[in-house]
């Protein structure tokens, strides 16, 4: 018989193969059928093409990697394989909701459902009890640094338009120039990734183990949206609606320093098997 763990595993790994087919029948629909975005501003249009190309050409060989070593048995790579999942669920969750109704409405809810369960599956499938973490206090202490970097951020980021919003009354440009019927973004940012981080925050300070699991999950899923609105923003430039400067800087240093605490962080922790499956 099957343990549970083992099932939970396994179709996480065979959803997260459905979610490349899918992804990359999203990406290259969106980029080679333009007719898909013609009731889009002309910025929305720009912002999905870049994160398209983003998805294409660095999303989609890291989902294929990270499966593949996870497969192989490296935990690392399992851990990087659920940040990836979670961003994509992330982003098709946008996709599903941003934009108006297209052809590619199927494909986005079937994207991000796959995604979605994945990730569930993927997390309910990891048995702490099988390996064993190893952290010193230096990477406790620098963990509990990033999370609180990546609260910051968000706040930072989203409160200009909501304090316009509910102190003065101005709607955002989001709604009055592109478009958007709410402010999706911070609503995903704010009900997802905030809590997320401020429970795995509360479980690092805590020592509990699955703060561990869950430090480098987030710092892979805002380094990959970081990552794509760089993208964005560069797809942008050529459509010749550009960003606003202070998200350019706030995305571009959320970047580089999540990217650059996450590869201090994998090697720093040791994460072992303590016997097979």
């Amino acid at each position: 018989m099957i343990e549970e763990g083992e099932w939970k595993t396994e179709l996480s790994y065979k959803l997260s193969s459905v979610l490349i087919l899918l992804t990359l029948a999203v990406s290259l629909i969106d980029l080679f059928y333009p007719p898909i975005f013609f009731k889009e501003t002309l910025s929305s249009k720009a912002q999905v093409v870049g994160q398209d190309l983003v998805n294409l050409f660095l999303g989609v060989p890291v989902l294929v990697l990270s499966l593949y070593f996870s497969r192989k048995g490296s935990i690392k790579a399992r851990i990087i394989l659920l940040g990836v999942q979670a961003y994509f669920a992330y982003t098709f969750l946008s996709y599903a909701v941003l934009f108006k109704l297209n052809q590619g409405f199927l494909l986005y809810t079937a994207a991000f459902g796959v995604s979605f369960y994945a990730t569930l599956l993927d997390l309910a499938g990891f048995s702490l009890e099988q390996i064993e973490i190893t952290a010193s206090r230096g990477t406790r202490r620098s963990s509990q640094y990033a999370l609180a970097f990546v609260v910051l951020v968000m706040v930072i980021l989203w409160s200009p338009d909501l304090v316009a919003y509910y102190v003065q009354g101005e709607i955002p440009s989001v709604i009055s120039q592109d478009g958007f019927h709410t402010l999706v973004l911070p609503f995903q940012d704010f009900s997802i990734i905030l809590p997320l981080a401020l429970i795995t925050l509360w479980l690092i300070r805590r020592d509990v183990e699955w703060g561990y699991i869950l430090t480098p999950v987030v710092l892979v899923k805002v380094f990959s949206i970081a990552v794509a609105v760089i993208g964005m923003i560069i797809t942008m430039s050529f459509y010749e609606t550009p960003a606003s400067l202070p998200q350019i800087i706030i995305f571009s240093v959320a970047s580089l320093v999540v990217g650059a605490y996450m590869r201090s962080y994998f090697k720093n922790i040791q994460i072992n098997r303590l016997h097979n499956d």
